[in-house]
């Protein structure tokens, strides 16, 4: 009954919004003004991918396309995929000690624990941390042996929080148990010690956390109290004498643990939208260029979300991100619709691109057309904060003759160009450059707005979202038109210099941040002249192990990279074409 009343309200308000405009082949003001108050307003609830108002919103651009004359690959144009949107636990988890069977209120897998069942003996590793810089000397394993064993280990750190915490890049849960899962363990408990946590409770096993390999727990301190009995002592005792003498204090302990951990991930569908005018020219139909933005944002906001106010749980509206990009795509779309390109021209707008550029990568790894048939894609990615006439272009390195155009066209048009040769960025045009090709990322750059639920409508400036997407529709069409194709050439690093996967150390490679598997880490692009590609690695590649050690996905190579030093050389597995290959590479 529920998806029957929001299918009708949907059908309601598309009429509304389809009605409420009158289409004009021209990029208008009132039509953008239009788009963005649908796509940015209350009825959408911020576009988070896989909800109702998702589905909402991919009928609403569909339509429009639809309006427009375009064609579709699909049905409706949808091009549906899955994304991985939390874990939850399964009907099958336990934990037994010495025969004694846990209270299900004592313990839960983490977001990010593997399936699968242990039955070993236990030994406490304190806070879990194997550290040697320029700080600290610490081993809490020194002296244990864990090889096939449970480690129960205290969450956090043995410091108060008014001192330095020297600890601060070991203390995740989850780089924990990559550590001991490095060092033999079978399976991993975490418990949290009253001055981590003074309430004792379970945290919600929530989260889109890329699974580690072995199961691990968090537990009650009342569980694992009675799993210490045997040595008589206590969590609060242990997390007291670690404080006040900050010395290791890891030991045996006399117990076998069965333990049985099911992790569900859970997954939900969203879609791309996807459209397209044939071209005109029979010898230049066959060549096409893409056009595109995503239409996600971050939904309500919240802890996880990427909003840059966790703590606020309210509507985030995403105007300029990127309501302003699929609005201009769509005008875009209009307007081309009623001229001739003699090349063909794909509309698309991207979904669960705040997810880490997921509906691209599905795109390019799913093209409707040959991919070799792609000839340039135009990115549109917050477009709507025209401020002192600047317009940032990026990729301008990825063909021969871009800047000397742009530089051209700069004369007459309202803008003072800011270019960038780069063709790797933080949005779709990354999954394009990957598979080689020639790439231009339109922005009006970020503000103090920017993943907030301030960035509304009422911040948009029409004019000159009005005047940008004038621009783009002009240079598409010439590109379409020419008799010759772009030629390609790299232009910078194909991998992410900043956001949330930057460390200090880099291998030089664009990896695949889509994947949430166990399987190893796909190498979507290296940059000549870094140590990956010296190495001998190619794209396509995948790393499965780092010095050694297991990498099963984007969150295990960062955390191998963090115990990485500049001047290592260290071995890299990578397979490729089926093989195992070693790899060297040089730091």
């Amino acid at each position: 009954m529920k998806k029957i009343f929001l299918l009708s309200i949907s059908i309601a308000l598309l009429s509304f919004y389809s009605c409420s405009s009158q289409q004009n082949p021209e990029i208008t003001v009132p039509e953008l003004k239009s788009h963005l108050d649908f796509l940015a307003g209350d009825v959408l609830k911020g576009r988070y991918p896989g909800t109702p108002e998702d589905s909402i919103l991919a009928h609403y651009i569909s339509r429009e396309f639809k309006s427009y004359g375009l064609e579709f690959f699909s049905e409706n144009g949808i091009q549906h995929f899955d994304f991985v949107t939390s874990s939850k636990q399964g009907d099958s988890n336990s934990l037994i000690f010495n025969g004694s069977e846990a209270s299900p209120d004592d313990f839960m897998p983490f977001a990010f624990s593997s399936s699968g069942s242990v039955s070993a003996l236990t030994v406490f590793a304190g806070y879990g941390f194997d550290l040697k810089n320029d700080t600290i000397g610490r081993n809490d394993y020194s002296g244990i042996d864990i090889k096939g064993k449970w480690v129960l280990i205290l969450r956090g750190n043995p410091l108060s929080e008014d001192k330095k915490n020297v600890f601060s890049s070991a203390q995740k849960d989850r780089d924990k148990v990559m550590l001991a899962k490095d060092k033999g363990a079978a399976g991993v408990i975490l418990v949290s010690g009253s001055k981590f946590l003074a309430i004792d409770e379970l945290n919600a096993s929530s989260g889109n956390s890329a699974q580690v390999g072995i199961p691990c727990f968090q537990v009650t301190r009342n569980l694992a109290n009675k799993i210490l009995s045997p040595a008589k002592v206590s969590v609060t005792e242990l997390e007291d004498q670690l404080f006040q003498n900050q010395t290791v204090n890891s030991f045996d302990i006399e117990v076998k643990i069965e333990g049985t951990a099911e992790i569900i991930q859970q997954k939900t569908k969203t879609s791309n939208i996807i459209a397209y005018i044939k071209g005109s020219d029979p010898l230049l139909s066959n060549e096409y260029i893409v056009i595109g933005a995503h239409h996600d944002h971050l939904g309500m906001g919240g802890e996880g979300s990427s909003s840059r106010m966790p703590d606020t749980i309210d509507v985030h509206y995403g105007a300029d991100d990127n309501a302003s990009g699929v609005s201009a795509v769509l005008e875009i779309a209009e307007k081309i619709s009623q001229l001739k390109p003699r090349k063909s021209i794909i509309f698309v707008t991207f979904g669960a691109e705040e997810k880490g550029l997921i509906g691209s990568g599905y795109f390019a790894a799913n093209s409707p057309v040959p991919i070799e048939n792609i000839g340039l894609m135009l990115n549109l990615d917050m477009v709507g904060r025209l401020r002192d006439s600047s317009l940032q272009i990026g990729g301008v390195g990825t063909s021969p003759g871009f800047k000397s155009f742009l530089m051209e066209t700069e004369k007459e048009s309202p803008f003072k160009f800011s270019l960038s040769e780069a063709g790797y960025g933080p949005s779709d045009h990354a999954s394009f450059y990957a598979k080689d090709k020639p790439v231009l990322f339109f922005s009006t750059g970020a503000h103090a707005d920017y993943h907030t639920p301030n960035d509304r409508v009422d911040s948009i400036n029409l004019g000159g979202l009005k005047d940008i997407t004038a621009y783009i529709a002009d240079i598409a069409m010439h590109f379409a038109n020419q008799d010759s194709r772009l030629a390609f050439q790299e232009a910078g690093p194909k991998e992410s210099t900043s956001g949330r996967y930057r460390g200090k150390l880099s291998f030089g490679i664009m990896p695949d941040v889509s994947e949430e598997g166990t399987e190893g880490l796909k190498v979507l692009a290296v940059t000549e002249g870094k140590p990956a590609a010296g190495a001998g690695m190619k794209k396509g590649d995948v790393i499965v192990a780092i010095d050694g050690k297991t990498v099963g996905n984007i969150q295990d190579y960062m955390f191998r990279l963090g115990q990485l030093k500049q001047g290592d050389r260290v071995p890299v597995t990578v397979l490729r074409n089926g093989s195992r290959i070693e790899l060297l590479v040089q730091l």
